[in-house]
């Protein structure tokens, strides 16, 4: 079960949840359009589905049957379940594929967009390292069998070669802590708050965080207004479904507002750094037009462009000021090591 939970991707919910929304859609009846599914698939899906069909088949709602699958998530269950107890399945397996469909299309945008960052900082970190272990002991050697008192930015360079190793091993140590900490207390109400706060705090991740949990937000809520979902039970499903700790926090709050008689745009109208001005308004006027779900899709739309747009102007900016970054640092080091024997032509000249 575990490998096959690795390689069920986003791209693999969409084909499941887009044939079962065709074949129904199609005019079958869910028995046919789940045998006939279960008939295409091959391997580990062709289990995965005879299990989730069985358990359908044994008396299960689907959304139970799928809660069941680790390789479905809280949000998969409740949409399932919205479509099931409002009669708008096909419309629910639509919303599911229209979303793993934009998500994994913005996880290859933004993967894209950091593959070569990511490299050049690789690259770049071991260049820093090699020369650091290997090629500054190096001049280090030869300078002392030459003798003299070397430059003071020269011996800050050899002083950190010294202690590399040390500061190495304490990286790696941490790297492991953290690993282990956040899957033993990943999911605990302490450790969101203290990431969550971590993510909204880092200049260039808080703006894209931002609106990456709003879109999907408005996404989500979207169909729940849709299907005609009370506004209590939806923000209910959405405490369920949204798992960052500040947006979760606030869909609580929201959550008392409407039950004391407030709207959605009260009760969340404390949180504008999280939701932004435009979008609070925008949900304030859905309300009293009643055009909500228009709101939210639209905004959810609008969101999701602005966003592709400041990853890629991310991108372009930060491509050539890493390759500036690389060149400074190699520049820096070969400079420093290399400033002993400057010192000496000119002497000896």
């Amino acid at each position: 079960m575990a490998i096959f939970r690795r390689k069920f991707s986003d791209r693999d919910k969409k084909s499941f949840f887009t044939q079962l929304h065709t074949l129904i859609c199609s005019g079958l009846d869910f028995s046919r359009a789940f045998g006939l599914l279960i008939e295409c698939a091959e391997g580990a899906e062709k289990e995965l589905y005879s299990r989730v069909f069985g358990r359908v088949v044994a008396g299960e709602e689907l959304w139970r049957a799928l809660g069941t699958e680790p390789v479905f998530t809280t949000m998969d269950c409740c949409v399932a379940r919205i479509g099931e107890e409002t009669g708008r399945l096909p419309e629910a397996l639509d919303f599911l594929t229209t979303y793993y469909e934009k998500r994994d299309s913005r996880r290859r945008m933004i993967v894209s967009a950091l593959s070569y960052p990511l490299i050049t900082l690789s690259v770049a970190a071991l260049v820093l390292v090699f020369m650091l272990l290997v090629v500054v002991p190096m001049f280090e050697q030869v300078y002392s069998r030459m003798g003299g008192e070397l430059p003071g930015i020269t011996m800050r360079i050899v002083e950190f070669s010294d202690r590399a190793p040390a500061v190495l091993l304490a990286i790696s140590v941490a790297a492991v802590v953290f690993y282990v900490l956040k899957r033993l207390y990943g999911k605990s109400d302490s450790w969101q708050r203290v990431s969550s706060s971590l993510w909204l705090r880092t200049p260039l991740c808080a703006r894209f965080v931002r609106k990456w949990q709003s879109a999907r937000f408005c996404r989500i809520f979207h169909l729940l207004v849709s299907a005609d979902v009370p506004m209590l039970e939806a923000l209910s499903l959405m405490r369920g479904i949204v798992t960052f700790y500040p947006f979760r926090k606030s869909l609580e709050e929201a959550a008392s507002e409407v039950e004391r008689g407030g709207s959605l745009s009260d009760g969340l109208a404390h949180h504008e750094s999280l939701y932004g001005k435009r979008l609070l308004v925008l949900l304030r006027v859905g309300e009293e037009t009643n055009t909500l779900g228009r709101t939210l899709l639209s905004q959810a739309d609008a969101l999701d462009s602005e966003l592709e747009h400041e990853v890629r102007q991310l991108n372009n900016i930060v491509e050539p000021l890493l390759i500036l970054l690389v060149g400074a640092i190699v520049a820096f080091v070969l400079i420093a090591m290399y400033m002993p024997m400057f010192r000496l032509g000119m002497t000896i000249g």
